[in-house]
């Protein structure tokens, strides 16, 4: 029976156990590297079975700096490009020596006899001990148990978020450290969110133009050599350990958001081939050929290579990963350009591919949460295909961005499209029948909740002549008051309609810019600014708070369950009933009204959606950026009269002991949202504002 190998550096006191796959070298040596990286000892690998090498190395202190330098035929035209001139990082590493410095540097090409080692990152040795782990970390492997539809995502760029917070001390800003921070942790559970996703945190590389002179890089982070190390940025390995413990201690799930469509050793021709690690390993089981032509890597992404997760090693590494954030305690991962994961080197879409089989393998091996971003930067957009054939796979939905941000830019004749996204009927997933849509209102990828209507796009400091960046421009109004309208609106859309509520860090507190991509950016102009809020971003802070307690509370929202439209047999109602402001039911001519700008629903808390026994609602939603449109109201699915819960033209959640009856006029705002509900006496919940200790920089009031 062939041996099993753990690959990367395995270190115990006595020895550590140096192994690297690759299945076209001839020889390989690792590289050991004193503390100042003056001088270096090379030691070869053995060839084991398969394309497995190894080399057992006795007395290596945890800490150790080394790399490999891999032997081999250097021929493009087999997609062969062997230099052991250049050091390789190990790819299985934990931890990286530092960052890459300068990207100019000729050094970094593969096609010349020049070192790369003495400008290169080296790999370091971790010392891994599940036993101090238990003791050290007590809550890393207790998973939060939240069910999908009261998760409250939250997308947070670990420097960004964290870098200008007062309230951090200054050695933990910017770093994981800083999330893992009590100050932090209180403010996310008064916030109201539960999983925190991270931005990429593995070590990455800039693009070329990104040139020192500029000052930029590759803040974002999506430019990965290294899947399995923490970006020194942002701490290491050990860090990770102590978010993850402190986020779990709290009930907090933790999302890491991983690229494995592309890497940032970019491509095999002129300045830009250069070599860091895959492509000096094994480049053909770790890069799609283009089509046929084995000299060119595949361009789907615009990146310049694809990651070939069809192959071996491809392959390997991403089953590698999902066991090590397992064993991380990690909760869930969210692919980035997961349709371009699944592409083969012709651009078809494998439904039992590489990608496949381990998302697979993620959800029903492992149970982790497996969230993917269903497009390809080539084009083409696979919703539905991911969590169609796996049961639990979410997929982020652009389409909501795009129909809210339209509706509250007040484009008529969206209704359909809006009902859909509100009843999140478009993903979903195959078992359960349940909404498989992770509801991205405003994500990295484009302008934040403010910034959707407060700017137009303006991607010029990025340096490319503002090509880049999503083209949507939804600015209307340089109005304060109606800014404010259409995001609070914005925002109980997104939290409340049916999928997974999801929100980019910093909107909650106002933040807000013109440039709606700025990937290469790290400076005041994307920090997010934690100086005591003004009154408008209080109220945003407020409203954002309580609709996320207010969804956790009230099935009828927060269920993943899909609307059929039927009716309850308690009482007779649909489950979802659309209603036309003079409180009729919705007909067919009515969604395709070309002028409407508003839409209105009922909710039957007596539906199986919302449990069998929650409160009835009436939510009513204006994109209208000039009328008032009265609304009559309709009898609640259980009898009885309605009263008002929140109201975005009047600050958001009120305190009113009137009640509104059947036939009674309700005025909709322009850029307003709505929500009525009938407490039934016998079954009826109260919604409750959860009472907590307000720290500093925190007061609301």
């Amino acid at each position: 029976m062939a041996e099993k190998y753990k690959m990367g550096a395995v270190f115990t006191p006595e020895k550590t156990v140096f192994t690297l796959p690759s299945e076209h070298a001839k020889k390989i040596e690792l590289c050991l590297f004193s503390d100042d990286e003056k001088t270096e000892k090379r030691i070869p690998l053995e060839k084991k079975e398969g394309d497995i090498w190894s080399v057992s190395v006795p007395k290596i202190k945890a800490g150790q700096k080394y790399g490999y330098r891999i032997y081999g035929d250097y021929n493009p035209e087999q997609g062969l490009f062997f230099n052991p001139n250049k050091l390789a990082i190990d790819p299985y590493c934990l931890d990286v020596s530092g960052e890459i410095k300068d990207w100019e540097n000729d050094y970094l090409c593969v096609d010349n006899d020049l070192d790369s080692a003495p400008y290169m990152p080296k790999s370091v040795v971790v010392e891994q001990n599940p036993q101090k782990d238990k003791k050290k970390y007590p809550y890393l492997h207790h998973k939060p148990t939240i069910p999908w539809g009261k998760n409250s995502i939250l997308e947070t760029h670990v420097r960004n978020y964290t870098f200008r917070n007062p309230n951090l001390p200054l050695a933990e800003r910017g770093k994981l450290r800083g999330l893992a921070n009590p100050w932090m942790l209180d403010y996310f559970e008064q916030l109201g969110v539960n999983n925190i996703e991270l931005m990429p945190i593995t070590p990455t590389c800039p693009w070329r133009h990104l040139q020192k002179a500029k000052g930029q890089t590759d803040n974002w982070g999506y430019n990965p050599y290294c899947h399995f190390a923490v970006n020194p940025r942002y701490g290491n390995h050990e860090d990770l350990k102590y978010l993850i413990n402190a986020l779990h201690s709290r009930g907090i799930k933790v999302t890491l958001d991983v690229v494995f469509n592309h890497t940032g050793e970019y491509d095999t021709q002129g300045f830009y081939n250069r070599a860091l690690s895959y492509k000096l390993i094994d480049s053909p089981n770790y890069y799609l050929p283009n089509g046929d032509d084995k000299s060119n890597y595949a361009n789907f992404t615009g990146c310049r290579n694809n990651f070939n997760l069809n192959a071996k090693g491809g392959q390997r590494i991403l089953h590698d990963f999902l066991d090590y954030a397992n064993s991380l305690g990690v909760d869930g991962l969210r692919f980035d350009l997961g349709g371009d994961n699944a592409l083969n080197q012709y651009g078809q879409f494998q439904d039992n591919g590489g990608f496949m089989q381990e998302i697979r393998y993620a959800r029903e091996k492992l149970n982790m949460d497996v969230i993917v971003e269903p497009w390809s930067a080539l084009g083409g957009n696979y919703s539905g295909r991911f969590s169609g054939q796996i049961q639990g796979v979410k997929e982020w939905s652009d389409a909501r961005r795009k129909t809210v941000a339209e509706f509250f830019s007040s484009q008529g004749g969206k209704q359909g499209e809006v009902a859909t996204q509100i009843a999140g009927s478009a993903l979903v997933d195959p078992a359960t029948k349940s909404s498989a849509v992770i509801g991205t209102g405003r994500s990295h990828d484009g302008f934040s909740l403010l910034g959707a209507f407060e700017y137009y796009k303006d991607t010029r400091p990025n340096g490319e002549e503002g090509r880049d960046g999503s083209p949507d421009n939804y600015r209307k109004s340089s109005d304060r008051n109606e800014l404010y309208q259409r995001a609070v609106s914005n925002a109980a859309f997104d939290i409340l309609s049916k999928g997974v509520p999801f929100m980019r860090a910093g909107d909650e507190r106002g933040y807000s810019s013109p440039n709606n991509n700025p990937y290469c950016i790290d400076d005041e102009s994307v920090w997010v600014d934690w100086k005591e809020m003004s009154s408008e971003n209080k109220m945003l802070f407020m409203n954002i708070q309580r609709l996320n307690a207010f969804r956790r509370n009230h099935g009828a929202f927060s269920s993943m369950e899909l609307f059929t439209g039927e009716k309850v047999k308690e009482n007779g109602v649909k489950d979802i009933t659309w209603i036309r402001p003079d409180a009729k039911e919705m007909e067919e001519q009515d969604w395709h009204t070309p002028y409407a700008k508003t839409i209105a629903y009922m909710l039957n808390g007596s539906s199986r959606q919302a449990g069998g026994k929650d409160d009835d609602f009436m939510v009513m939603i204006s994109g209208d950026d000039y009328y008032t449109v009265d609304y009559q109201l309709p009898l609640p699915p259980s009898g009885g009269s309605w009263k008002l819960i929140f109201d975005s033209s009047r600050q958001g959640f009120v305190k009113e002991d009137k009640t509104y009856k059947a036939g009674e006029n309700y005025a909709l705002k322009p850029f307003s949202y709505v929500i009525l509900s009938h407490k039934r006496e016998a079954e009826g919940r109260t919604y409750q504002r959860r009472n907590m200790a307000v720290k500093p920089g925190m007061e609301l009031d």
